[in-house]
């Protein structure tokens, strides 16, 4: 695995010092593919080398079409699909997590990772709960914060979430 990575790595390389030759030539030209993705990394596909498979989009949901948009104005919770994962996921604490999704900021994104945040109305700092779904694995966590005590809880694992998405 560590070879795959180290020449999937001097690839890139090559094909990032390659670029402005690669500019010049004709466009039918299909043995290299660079795609440039966030955070300056690249991809490259060479038939000679032998790549992963494309991941498949992850399938639209509630939350992934419609960031920007506060979650009681799209019903978050009385959609049948996330309803059931977040009632699964939180067990007993569901209900009560419900009632206190009061105050809510828009749900935003960064990178495939999708934030919905709501507190209870006039104790935002007593109980908070964010919702975090990653697209790309199908995943969601929810973290309750009483007074203080944070309760997560992860049903393929934990997302890994940028200080960005944290603040936002």
């Amino acid at each position: 695995m560590k070879k795959i990575i180290a020449g999937a790595f001097a690839l890139s390389l090559c094909v990032i010092s390659c670029k402005k030759e690669a500019k010049a030539e004709s466009s039918a030209s299909t043995d290299t593919l660079a795609t440039v993705m966030p955070k300056d990394s690249v991809i490259t596909k060479n038939d000679s080398v032998a790549s992963p498979p494309p991941s498949a989009p992850a399938p639209d949901n509630i939350i992934t079409k419609n960031v920007g948009k506060y979650p009681h104005d799209i019903k978050l919770f009385e959609d049948k699909n996330i309803t059931e994962r977040l009632k699964k996921l939180a067990g007993a604490q569901y209900d009560e997590m419900v009632k206190n999704f009061n105050v809510e900021s828009p749900i935003t994104s960064e990178n495939g990772i999708y934030k919905l945040t709501g507190c209870k109305q006039h104790d935002c700092p007593g109980y908070a709960t964010s919702i975090f779904y990653d697209a790309k694995n199908d995943n969601l966590n929810i973290s309750i914060d009483k007074n203080g005590k944070v309760t997560d809880f992860a049903e393929k694992g934990k997302i890994t979430v940028s200080e960005t998405l944290k603040a936002k």
